[in-house]
């Protein structure tokens, strides 16, 4: 345990989140909206693409290959914009002119797919489009990052993975609707049915975000995050410095994840690809009538029933996933929703009906609503704001590495170890999810200072408001009554407690004045006897600071203008004058806080209460 001794208080540097105002739900609602168009066109993208692919001609074991343009873009394109976000400000904002241009390249893309005629122009057109989407996507996330409170966080990213869902589901009930409603097919073997879907996408994409532009403004920069943005080098060559420190200076949290990542990216890329070529195969029904075309029309269109499925639990799953992660830990929650979706899809696989496929579906959009929800709002709460950009696309950079990694081997697996059938395909991706809710279990929780106090990895603690608990002590019975409250509330949220003794550099003081302590030898023996006094093994972090200067100022000091930290203090304070109910120093410290303060009845000399 440290003894530090300050110099005279400095000015106190306020936490960014006062200059965050809290939101309205209404508010929240609208500035994540436009996700509902950024999702709607990743949802045609996951469903629709690879049945167009086989469509004009592909044949299974290529479309591992054919979709490399998802995780190549992710891979590049996500940090790149999330670093250039972070640097950005103009007449524009900082992150909206990156999802507005997003925004648009999927609304002209999704416009002119479906005029595909060939392979490579499908493939050229799907690396557009999914360029498209990352760009929007990306600075997006960290939007809600910047614009909300931590205490708004979780609240800003559930509405997110609502609209996530909602869009999903969306893009596949317009593929199942408009394939029973429109008939015919081009000369290129398209269906007149996905010109309607891809365009509604279009519409969706380019609207839903322009009301979210037009509703929500961002939060300006202070002069010094301005200095700063000025300050760092720019171009390709600054932004690849800056992706290289962010992971060099990663929080431990997250590295954790990366292996379970690699489990369940690779189990999902796996799905998206082959669900309809297992539907074919399975679902007398969905058999196809041509040899050349291993997807029939109607399997194609019933992915949307069952992708359609997933992520309407996606929804629901995400309002109960979320507040029971914060109780439980991520880590448990999460791998029990990876069980729910590898077992789902282990069903999945054996099925023959396809009204029964929609049943272990209800796994799979538990699974998917722990991938999308809770790795990002761990991350929100645990990196500084100014880097939040570059962090997120970093998470992203950790799903798509094991999507790359399936695109260009799976095509061998699926061929020479698999015997080319999609439902078995299905089955190793169910069992990929199980070995990441295994890994998920295997991670051990950051240290404590380390660990997230929004969306803790291990169990959660009984109280998570405070970073730290700080509380002032002269060494008498009473302010020793004011440490014991101290420590009990930094007990139950696994704080840190911060003991403060401040002292007059004088040796005596005129009759009359405030009873304080006088020089640093008597600072130091107040606090020897507050640790003395400190004999639970429930706080493990504890530091001792004797600062020369007023009291007040030493406890604004400590409490570092974080409004996350807890100030305590007695009614009297350090050196209250006889007969005041409520000292100077506790009124001071109430007058000029940022964070939270207790004040403690110790008027009377009461003896602090043993602990066992």
């Amino acid at each position: 345990m440290a003894v530090s001794e300050q110099a005279p208080i400095a000015a106190q540097k306020v936490d960014s989140d006062t200059r965050k105002p809290p939101m309205t739900p209404l508010a929240i609602l609208l500035m994540n909206f436009g996700f509902f168009g950024i999702q709607f066109s990743f949802g045609l993208q996951q469903s629709a693409v690879n049945p167009i692919f086989t469509f004009i001609g592909a044949k299974p074991e290529e479309l591992p290959l054919l979709n490399l343009a998802g995780p190549v873009t992710g891979l590049v394109i996500q940090p790149l914009i999330g670093a250039a976000s972070d640097r950005t400000w103009g007449r524009f904002g900082r992150r909206k002119p990156y999802f507005i241009i997003g925004a648009l390249g999927c609304m002209v893309m999704l416009f002119l797919f479906p005029f595909v005629g060939a392979i490579w122009t499908a493939f050229l057109f799907m690396w557009l489009l999914d360029a498209s989407n990352n760009t929007a996507m990306e600075p997006y996330r960290a939007f809600i990052s910047d614009r909300l409170p931590k205490n708004q966080l979780a609240r800003g990213f559930l509405v997110q993975s609502m609209f996530v869902g909602l869009g999903a589901v969306s893009a596949n009930l317009s593929l199942l609707i408009f394939q029973k409603l429109i008939t015919g097919i081009t000369d290129h073997g398209i269906p007149f049915w996905v010109y309607v879907c891809f365009w509604i996408g279009a519409v969706c994409s380019i609207g839903s975000v322009l009301v979210s532009v037009l509703t929500t403004k961002e939060i300006p920069p202070t002069e010094e995050e301005l200095a700063e943005m000025r300050a760092k080098k720019g171009g390709p060559a600054g932004f690849f410095a800056e992706i290289s420190s962010a992971v060099r200076e990663m929080p431990v949290g997250m590295h954790k994840i990366g292996l379970v990542f690699l489990f369940q990216w690779f189990a999902m890329a796996v799905y998206w690809q082959f669900v309809a070529v297992s539907m074919t195969e399975k679902i007398p029904a969905f058999a196809s009538t041509d040899p050349a075309k291993p997807v029939s029309e109607a399997a194609s269109g019933w992915v949307g029933a069952v992708n359609g499925m997933y992520n309407l639990i996606t929804i629901f799953a995400a309002l109960a996933l979320i507040p029971i992660a914060q109780k439980f830990g991520a880590k448990r929650v999460g791998a029990v929703a990876l069980v729910f979706g590898g077992v789902g899809l282990l069903v999945f696989a054996n099925l023959n009906n396809q009204y029964a496929l929609l049943v272990p579906e209800i796994g799979v959009g538990i699974a998917w609503a722990s991938m999308l929800g809770i790795p990002y709002i761990m991350v929100a709460s645990m990196v500084p704001k100014e880097r939040s950009g570059v962090y997120m696309g970093i998470v992203n950079m950790m799903i798509v590495v094991p999507m790359l990694i399936q695109n260009v081997t799976f095509g061998w697996i699926f061929e020479h170890l698999l015997g080319g059938s999609g439902a078995n395909a299905i089955m190793l991706s169910g069992a990929l999810l199980l070995c990441a809710a295994i890994a998920m279990l295997w991670i051990n929780p950051p240290p404590d200072d380390e660990e997230s106090a929004l969306m803790p990895l291990g169990a959660a603690r009984a109280i998570t408001i405070y970073d730290k608990v700080v509380v002032g002590s002269d060494g008498t019975p009473s302010s020793l009554y004011a440490v014991d409250r101290a420590h009990a509330v930094a007990a139950e949220a696994d704080a840190q407690v911060v003991v403060v003794s401040a002292y007059s550099p004088a040796d005596a003081t005129d009759e009359g004045a405030r009873k304080e302590l006088h020089g640093r030898e008597a600072a130091f023996q107040a606090l020897e006897v507050t640790v003395r006094h400190l004999t639970s093994d429930r706080v493990r972090r504890i530091e001792q600071r004797v600062v020369a200067g007023d009291p007040a100022q030493a406890l604004l000091s400590a409490a570092e203008g974080n409004p996350h930290n807890l100030i305590v203090v007695g009614n009297r304070g350090l050196g209250a004058e006889e007969g005041q109910m409520l000292g100077t120093v506790p009124a001071a410290v109430v007058k000029d806080a940022v964070c939270d303060v207790l004040i403690v009845q110790g008027t009377r000399d009461r003896v602090p209460r043993n602990r066992r």
